[in-house]
């Protein structure tokens, strides 16, 4: 079998994930089906048909729920590096992942990717540590999943005339490199069967929001619409600008929404006529986006994206797993309680702005199934952190901005934390006899420790981490007792010269998969 892949790294890989998959008891009857395939009389054939023979064959192989999502990798643009939660987003929407007992859609979806993976269909093309940010697909596969779609499943327009979209009954449709306007033109859309439309590498192209009026003119079965990169004329006038949504609202199936444009400031109580929505996304917000009451009524909504004013009403949103970010001006006349209404929500990043001297985190503690959490404060801030002993789930937590002082109990609020990502620009002590006593402790970031001299980590402290990133700290020494930290790995010191460390780490490497983290980048 292996001398039939002729040396084809390609060939090798898909081959070796099939028989991953399989029992070395199944191997003679994979054999045969092998021979089948890969025919001898073919052998003179050229690489890449023979590549593609072993490609059907680990297709074929597939069960029937993975091949839907393999083949739909044919609408990416070629050597695009897909978002891996965006691609899960998308796979939900679709309708392709199967409820499995006791897990999520989107927890589902993740196994389906990384079964992918494993079978060498899908490549990484980057891993925060345990979790994959992006993902990639070779060109042969990707020419063999547009091959292999169905006569309707999938159409590719990329700017050519012979390509634009027919009359036919296409259920899915990409656009590479068309902008809006000229799409919209095309009076082949006109098209009842239509459920997907998504745009590719449009250059920030500028574009009239009336162009959207297609959609529910001519697309009433819409399911999923994602405008990459292009940027909308916002020059009009509020009420004729805040439109972009009410163009959606009489597609009934509608359930996936994601814009990068970075102008959007509302959104149409409209919205609430999106019964079925279940992600919205603004990639690109750059300042907080005004949300109508009636957001409340979109009841199936999963995953809200982007920077939004707070408050506004969630109490029918049961279904929320993601609120990123919500933008919160406290105040005596503020209130969170509206949010443990959100019995659902795993990943929350909340801004807060003004004066915290009484701010706590209890309605934030009420959120049982909370794994993420994102605090930023823009005032100096000395959190209590004991609400958040609720949040038995709670595996990772960023603290950003002007945080002052952590409470010395953290190991008994925090029991089962395994990343923190500290912002110690205000912090005048070590942090360091709080945090060492995580019991399940994995990853730590330290930022801008500016007027720390010293960390320093008892014997004992740390017992299970295994990366340690200092960044732009000026502390002069990290002193390690015998017996502190015992299973460190990585060590990562950027802009942090002046730190002299103990000799036993000074042969510990940079971490190869976690680095300086991006806000919205989590190790799990």
């Amino acid at each position: 079998m292996v001398k039939k892949c002729r040396g084809l790294p390609l060939a090798i890989v898909v081959l070796g994930g099939l028989l991953s998959r399989k029992h070395a008891d199944e191997w003679p009857k994979l054999q045969g089906r092998f021979w089948r395939h890969v025919r001898g009389d073919d052998f003179e054939s050229h690489d890449s048909v023979h590549v593609t023979q072993i490609l059907a064959l680990s297709f074929t192989d597939l069960p029937h729920h993975l091949k839907s999502c393999f083949l739909y990798l044919g609408l990416f643009p070629e050597d695009f590096e897909i978002d891996a939660e965006r691609l899960i987003r998308l796979w939900v929407a679709e309708c392709f992942i199967q409820q499995a007992e006791g897990e999520t859609l989107e927890e589902t979806a993740a196994k389906y990717l990384n079964e992918l993976i494993d079978r060498n269909l899908i490549q990484v093309a980057k891993r925060n540590w345990m979790r994959i940010r992006r993902c990639r697909v070779h060109d042969l596969l990707r020419d063999f999943a547009i091959e292999k779609s169905e006569l309707n499943f999938l159409h590719i327009y990329d700017g050519n005339f012979h390509s634009a979209p027919s009359p036919c009954k296409h259920r899915r449709l990409a656009s590479h490199s068309c902008g809006l306007k000229r799409f919209a033109s095309f009076d082949q859309l006109s098209n009842l069967h239509l459920r997907t439309l998504l745009f590719f590498n449009s250059k920030n192209e500028s574009a009239e929001i009336g162009e959207l009026q297609f959609l529910y003119k001519k697309l009433r079965l819409l399911r999923v619409l994602d405008l990459e990169e292009i940027i909308f004329n916002h020059s009009q006038e509020e009420t004729e600008h805040v439109s972009l949504l009410d163009a959606t609202e009489k597609l009934i199936h509608f359930r996936y929404f994601r814009v990068s444009d970075s102008n959007i400031n509302k959104i149409p109580p409209s919205i609430g006529n999106l019964q079925t929505l279940q992600t919205l996304e603004f990639s690109k917000s750059d300042s907080p986006i005004m949300l109508p009451d009636e957001i409340c009524n979109a009841k199936q909504l999963r995953h809200l994206i982007g920077c939004f004013k707070w408050p506004f009403r969630v109490e029918n949103l049961t279904n929320l797993q993601t609120l990123n970010w919500i933008d919160i001006e406290v105040d005596d006349r503020m209130e969170l309680n509206p949010l443990t209404n959100l019995i659902n929500l795993h990943e929350l990043y909340v801004a807060l702005n003004g004066e915290l001297k009484g701010f706590t985190l209890d309605s934030i503690g009420r959120l049982r199934s909370l794994q993420t959490l994102f605090l930023y404060a823009d005032t100096v801030w000395n959190p209590t952190l004991q609400p958040l002993s609720h949040c038995q789930h709670l595996l990772q937590l960023k603290l950003v901005g002007k945080i002052g002082k952590l409470p010395t109990e953290m190991h008994e609020f925090l029991p089962n934390l395994k990343y923190l990502c500290l912002d110690g620009k205000k912090m005048e002590e070590d942090p360091m006899p709080s945090l060492e006593k995580l019991p399940k402790l994995t990853i730590l970031d330290l930022y801008e420790c500016r007027r720390v001299n010293k960390f320093v980590c008892t014997p004992g402290g740390f017992p299970q981490l295994e990366i340690l990133i200092i960044v732009r700290c000026d502390v002069k020494e990290l002193r390690v007792d015998e017996g502190g930290m015992p299973l460190l790995r990585g060590l990562g010191l950027y802009d942090s010269d002046k730190v002299s460390i103990p000799e036993r780490l000074r042969s510990i490497p940079v971490p190869k998969n976690w680095a300086v983290a991006e806000p919205d980048e989590w190790p799990y």
